[in-house]
C-alpha cells in the first residue's frame, strides 16, 4: 500500500479501500490488515479520517532525522567498525550515537531508536528469531542495515563479511603447508557468520581431498560466551590419529584452545597448527603470532554507509547483501616459514578481553591489550553517549600504528 501511495497510484488524500476489501485483496488476517494500517499511519503515508476511514497522505521522508543509531551489545560494541563508521556518517551530516542492546534486546533497541525519531540504524545483531511482522513494521519506520548476520533470519540490507570464502582460505593455507587432519574448533553459534565459516572449512576439506571426520568438529561452547570448555579437543588430542591443526572460528577462543594443545604435551606449531578468524586478538604463543582471516573494516564501514544513504533516497529499492572479501594474514602459527609472515597489525573489535589462561601458563602466552582502545567517555548506550568531534579515522582506525 506504501508503494501504491508514493507511486502515485492511490493519490494523496484518496480513501484506502476498507478493512475486508485489503484482507481479500492479499489474503491476510484483519489483524495483519489493522496492524499494517497502523504502520502506514505511524510512518505518515496515511491519517485516519473519523466517519470516513483511513485516507493516504504524503508522508514524513525518512531519514528526516540526521541520527543513527549504532545497536550492539554495550560490553562488545565493536569499535573497529564503530570509529570507522562514525567517521563516514560526520563526514555526510549524520550523527551516529550508540544505542545499547545488552538489557533490553536488539528488537527493543531498534523500537528505542524508532521511538526517538531516529533517521535509520545500523545492528550487530544478537537476535536469533524475531516476530516478521513486528521487524517489518520497524523497517517502515527507519532504514535498518544489519550487519555480518540477519537480524532473526528476516530480510533487509545486510553488509557483511565474506566469513564462508575467509574459512576456506584459512583451512586450503593449512592444507597447502600439508596439515592432513584439520580440526575446527571454538565457539559454534547459530549466528551465520558461525554456520558460514563451518560451511567454507567444509568445502576447504572436500575441495583437497581432506577427511572430513566428525570426531574433528570439537567445539568449545554452543554460545558466543567466555566459559568455554574445551573438552573434546582436549579427548581428540589424546588418540593416535589426533589433528594436526585446528581452524578456530573466532579469534577469541584462541587462549584457551591454545592452553588445551600446549597442556595436552604438543607444541604449537611444530606439531599442531593453529588458525584463528577476526585479527582482534593480540595474541602471542610462545613469542610467536597468531596466523587469522582479516577483515576490511574500511570496506565494511563505506558499504554500510552506501546503502544507508541509497534505503534514505529510495525505500522501496530492494534489499541487498553485500559482501566484503576477507583475507588471510600469516604469521607464525600455522607453521609458514618465516619469510611469509606478514607485517599487518590486529584490530580492536572488542570492548574487553577477559583471560581465560590458567595459572601458570601465563609466560608462554601474551594479550597485547593496550591495543585495544577505550569507547567515547560518557554513558554507553545513552542517547547523549557518541564520539566526540572531531573522530579522527587516523586515531582509531589503525589502534597498531
Amino acid at each position: 500500500m506504501r508503494t501504491t501511495i508514493q507511486s502515485g497510484d492511490l493519490a494523496v488524500g484518496a480513501l484506502l479501500p476498507c478493512e475486508r476489501q485489503l484482507q481479500e485483496q492479499f489474503g491476510v488476517s484483519r489483524t495483519t490488515v489493522r496492524r499494517a494500517l497502523a504502520n502506514l499511519v505511524a510512518s505518515g503515508w496515511a491519517e485516519t479520517s473519523p466517519n470516513r476511514g483511513v485516507i493516504s497522505r504524503r508522508g514524513r521522508p525518512i531519514g528526516r532525522s540526521r541520527r543513527i543509531a549504532f545497536v550492539d551489545h554495550k560490553d562488545h560494541v565493536h569499535r573497529s567498525l564503530f570509529f570507522r563508521l562514525h567517521s563516514r556518517m560526520a563526514e555526510r551530516g549524520f550523527e551516529m550515537i550508540h544505542v545499547d542492546s545488552q538489557d533490553i534486546g536488539t528488537i527493543q533497541a531498534l523500537w528505542r531508536a524508532a521511538d526517538e525519531d531516529f533517521g535509520g540504524a545500523v545492528v550487530w545483531p544478537k537476535a536469533i528469531t524475531v516476530e516478521r511482522e513486528e521487524f517489518a513494521e520497524l523497517q517502515s519506520r527507519m532504514p535498518i542495515i544489519a550487519v555480518d548476520h540477519s537480524i532473526g533470519g528476516e530480510a533487509s540490507d545486510l553488509v557483511m563479511n565474506d566469513h564462508a570464502m575467509g574459512a576456506r582460505q584459512a583451512v586450503a593455507h593449512l592444507a597447502g603447508l600439508g596439515r592432513k587432519r584439520i580440526a575446527i574448533s571454538g565457539n559454534f553459534t547459530s549466528l551465520e557468520d558461525a554456520q558460514l565459516r563451518f560451511a567454507g572449512y567444509m568445502a576447504a576439506l572436500y575441495e583437497h581431498g581432506l577427511p572430513v571426520e566428525a570426531h574433528n568438529f570439537v567445539f568449545s561452547s554452543p554460545q558466543q560466551t567466555v566459559h568455554e570448555n574445551p573438552r573434546l579437543l582436549q579427548f581428540r588430542l589424546g588418540e593416535t590419529d589426533r589433528p594436526d591443526a585446528v581452524f578456530v572460528l573466532h579469534d577469541m577462543s584462541v587462549p584457551s584452545i591454545a592452553e588445551t594443545i600446549l597442556d595436552s604435551g604438543h607444541a604449537i606449531p611444530s606439531d599442531i597448527a593453529v588458525v584463528g578468524f577476526g585479527n582482534d586478538l593480540p595474541f602471542m604463543i610462545d613469542g610467536v603470532g597468531l596466523t587469522t582471516v582479516g577483515m576490511n573494516w574500511d570496506s565494511v564501514a563505506q558499504a554500510i554507509l552506501d546503502r544507508l544513504i541509497l534505503r534514505v533516497e529510495h525505500p522501496t529499492s530492494p534489499y541487498r547483501r553485500v559482501l566484503i572479501p576477507t583475507n588471510l594474514i600469516v604469521r607464525g602459527s600455522c607453521g609458514a616459514p618465516r619469510d611469509q609472515w606478514s607485517s599487518q597489525g590486529y584490530e580492536a573489535s572488542s570492548a574487553t578481553i577477559t583471560s581465560r589462561l590458567l595459572p601458570g601458563n601465563e609466560e608462554r602466552f601474551s594479550v597485547d591489550s593496550s591495543r585495544f582502545q577505550a569507547l567515547p567517555s560518557g554513558k554507553v548506550g545513552d542517547f547523549n553517549a557518541h564520539c566526540p568531534r572531531p573522530c579522527s579515522t587516523d586515531s582509531h582506525s589503525h589502534p597498531s600504528s
